[in-house]
């Protein structure tokens, strides 16, 4: 009443957060106040966890065969062609975006040569973004939240001609603009919403471009592990030799 919530509000919270209603959160946080620690569970407490886990596999299941099955197969081969030619790709993605956008980076870093990240740190965008050319493409993310720096680079991207691919979630407004958008499911079982669907949606569609670039994307990798294996896998090793030579 304090708070001014609903006592149906109340209760949905809890059950979000795996607890049959209020009474059983306020006998846990006692616990946890007597024991000092979260890791002293009951044997149904495990057996709760156990249930927990299986309802998680099973929405991150569902998650993944209904994106899949949804996304227009058109749409999908549409985004890899423009992936694969275009001549930069502008990977861009902000606050919670930003991991999944740095996974795609990763990957198409190692099979195509001009892959730009946005945002950079330290770096304006629009310093970076001056380059842009209608032969180029933007990969967006904007799940749950499409920040306005983010719709500002996919319309100013948009004017000067480049192809625009931005994966997003069920819920978004479809734009006005001409873009491709591929929509993921991001239910989550309890509190937060589950990533696992444009995450694997990533790593089919990087690996569809790898296939579809063919040998240069294959020798470019070839390269890549050269590298590695002429510098050694240990960077902390590898400069502590540089320096002893230096010093020599």
């Amino acid at each position: 009443q304090e708070a001014g919530v609903s006592k149906a509000t109340t209760a949905r919270f809890f059950k979000r957060l795996g607890y049959s209603n209020f009474r059983q959160a306020r006998a846990a946080s006692r616990q946890l106040q007597q024991t000092g620690s979260t890791l002293d569970v009951s044997q149904a407490d495990v057996t709760h966890i156990s249930a927990d886990i299986s309802l998680h596999v099973s929405s991150d299941t569902q998650n993944l065969r209904h994106t899949f099955e949804t996304i227009r197969s058109d749409d999908l081969r549409a985004a890899i062609h423009t992936l694969a030619e275009a001549e930069k790709i502008w990977v861009v993605g902000f606050d919670d975006d930003y991991a999944l956008a740095h996974f795609a980076r990763s990957m198409l870093i190692r099979i195509k040569p001009d892959i730009r990240m946005l945002p950079l740190g330290g770096f304006s965008v629009p310093e970076e973004f001056a380059s842009i050319s209608p032969r180029d493409a933007i990969l967006g993310f904007g799940i749950k939240r499409r920040t306005l720096s983010l719709m500002r680079i996919v319309r100013s991207g948009y004017d000067a001609g480049a192809r625009v691919i931005l994966v997003t979630d069920e819920a978004a407004a479809k734009s006005e603009l001409d873009i491709l958008s591929l929509r993921c499911r991001t239910r989550g079982a309890f509190l937060f919403d589950s990533f696992n669907a444009p995450f694997s949606l990533m790593t089919y569609v990087c690996s569809a471009v790898a296939s579809m670039l063919g040998e240069p994307a294959i020798e470019r990798l070839h390269r890549i592990e050269s590298l590695h294996d002429h510098w050694g896998d240990s960077d902390d090793i590898h400069s502590m030799h540089f320096f002893d030579a230096k010093s020599t």
